[in-house]
């Protein structure tokens, strides 16, 4: 099967955390990145706008945090 997509068909539902399992994502900051783009302005508390915006500043910090173990490393 591709790796863009997961077998589902023993669900009755699929919700924006079995995505992350399904897809192993394991990152904190990315998952919650995915889940601000999945639901971006469907929540209710936050905008569109706001929810694209928080899920750059948490891709931005899952970068600094990279590029501090590389820092570490050396």
């Amino acid at each position: 099967m591709n790796h863009y997509f997961k077998d589902v068909q023993t669900l009755k539902a699929v919700d924006v955390y079995r995505v992350l399992v399904l897809f192993d994502v394991k990152s904190h900051p990315i998952g919650h990145a995915i889940k601000k783009l999945l639901c971006a302005g469907k929540r209710g508390a936050k905008d569109y706008r706001q929810d694209l915006i928080e899920a750059k500043e948490s891709i931005v910090r899952k970068l600094s945090r990279m590029d501090e173990e590389v820092l570490l490393q050396h």
